[in-house]
């Protein structure tokens, strides 16, 4: 398929125009038609660039009504993306390689033009032209801004992106002085435009190029408002966990010395309660009562702590064994009946006939039971359910209290440290440590399960955990466990 290459010769010498032409016609070949269009002034010349299209630009410099490079800079900015191939009389390399500077794809001196050096000439520079928009091309599609800064801070080019960064449409941001100081070899942060109450953060590395023959910079704009955020949460957390870890070294270590007072008041509150050191009046009984109430409050305080601490510092000896989770669950909810006896409270244990072996330490798995007991048999009403089933490779365990159920906002919070629960009490109206859930938590953590509660159908909540299989062989059989009150 033959090639078109229409082509305009702006040169007021018509004996020169007429030479072209038949080099230009000498040039055709059967792949390559080449189309000439001549006009002999500049301002012909830039009209005819304005309503024709032309694939190349045989430029005289010297000019009716302009002379020198000057005419070269006013072509290229009518056209700023034509190649343009520049004729001159003057056999002066200098003026070429200004013309070069200046943005010509290639000069030619007049007097030793010929038709091969034409053909050649134009060839290449289309060629050289194609890859130049193939660059430009990769340049417009950069994510980063790219800018062209000259010496004294004049922009002379400007990509897509830095358009969208700078909030500035290129028109306004080519030929005018560039907002920010280039520097060279590091990088400086820059406010972006935004929206109202937005702030934008981009980072402008620079480097010194030379553009079009004249020493520039080169100057690459990166937004990084998302990973500034990122590296302020960052240093938010990391500055949350330090006060936390000292916090909690601070308590521990309150804990334990408060442990061996504690102890000695335990001590002597015991012996008063039993009339050791003598008999008590009615009112000093009721006095001590309350003081012993109160010391078991406070050393459930101070071991859950303990515990916590130990569990998440992640120094707790975690012995995991393959067991039977029908006994463990038989065992523990045996000892909480007799710790409750007497309470109008009804324990439901419904179990299966037979459960997989699960690998866990039975007393961590005992003590998350336990709490997740204690705490149903204190909101309940009238009835706590334990269930049991197998679910995949884990084993489910549930209990179910009828009690008011848990506030929507708070269920995110539960297993949090010091989160206490604003239901009513449906028992003695103890009010816990706000710590067993969130031992509870830890002790699944390290034995490989997971724990979560949400709102029972109808009324109440369900606190339900899992325990990771021993094996994934069947599950063997075991006597019926199922218990009711």
């Amino acid at each position: 398929m033959e090639q078109r290459v229409n082509i305009l010769l702006i040169e007021d010498d018509p004996d020169y125009t007429m030479l072209i032409s038949v080099y230009v016609n000498e040039a055709c070949g059967d792949a390559v038609k080449y189309v000439l269009e001549s006009c002999e002034s500049l301002q012909s010349g830039l009209d005819l660039l304005s309503r024709r299209e032309y694939d190349i630009v045989l430029l005289d410099l010297m000019l009716p009504d302009s002379r020198g490079i000057d005419t070269l800079v006013k072509v290229l900015g009518k056209a700023p993306s034509m190649p343009v191939v520049v004729l001159t009389n003057l056999d002066r390399d200098d003026l070429g390689l200004d013309a070069i500077a200046h943005g010509a794809q290639d000069f030619l001196t007049k007097s030793k033009l010929d038709a091969g050096r034409l053909q050649h000439a134009i060839a290449f520079a289309l060629t050289r032209e194609r890859l130049f928009q193939q660059m430009e091309e990769v340049i417009e599609g950069l994510p980063d801004g790219m800018l062209i800064v000259d010496r004294s801070r004049m922009v002379r080019y400007a990509n897509a992106a830095a358009e969208a960064m700078l909030g500035k449409k290129r028109a306004l941001l080519t030929g005018r002085l560039f907002d920010y100081e280039p520097s060279p070899g590091r990088a400086v942060e820059i406010p972006l435009p935004g929206a109202p109450g937005e702030e934008r953060v981009g980072e402008m590395r620079t480097a010194e190029i030379e553009w079009k023959g004249f020493p520039a910079c080169v100057a690459v704009i990166r937004e990084v408002t998302e990973l500034k955020k990122l590296e302020h949460i960052r240093a938010e957390v990391k500055e949350r966990r330090r006060t936390e870890g000292l916090k909690d070294n601070l308590l521990s270590t309150v804990a334990h010395e408060l442990r061996t007072p504690l102890s000695v008041i335990k001590a002597v509150v015991g012996t008063l309660r039993d009339h050791l050191a003598g008999p008590l009046t009615e009112e000093q009984t009721e006095m001590i009562a309350v003081a012993d109430r109160h010391i078991g409050r406070l050393t459930r305080l101070l071991n859950n702590f303990l515990d916590l601490t130990r569990l998440e510092s992640r120094v707790a000896r975690v012995s995991r064994q393959p067991l039977d989770p029908l006994a463990l669950i038989s065992e523990v909810c045996a000892g909480v009946r007799l710790a409750h006896r007497g309470r109008p409270v009804v324990l439901d244990v419904v179990l299966p006939k037979e459960l997989p072996r699960v690998r866990v330490d039975a007393d961590m798995i005992a003590q998350v039971l336990g709490n997740l007991l204690d705490n149903a048999l204190r909101y309940a009403r009238g009835r706590v359910t334990v269930r049991a089933v197998a679910a995949g490779e884990e084993v489910e365990i549930s209990v179910v209290d009828d009690g008011p159920g848990i506030p929507t906002e708070k269920l995110p919070l539960l297993f949090d440290k010091f989160v206490q629960l604003d239901r009513p009490q449906g028992g003695s109206g103890y009010k816990g440590t706000g710590l067993g859930l969130a031992i509870s938590r830890e002790i699944m953590t390290l034995n490989d399960g997971r724990i979560w509660a949400d709102n029972a159908p109808g009324r109440g909540a369900c606190f339900r955990f899992t325990l990771p299989l021993a094996s994934k062989s069947a599950a063997r059989p075991t006597e019926n466990l199922a218990h009711a009150d």
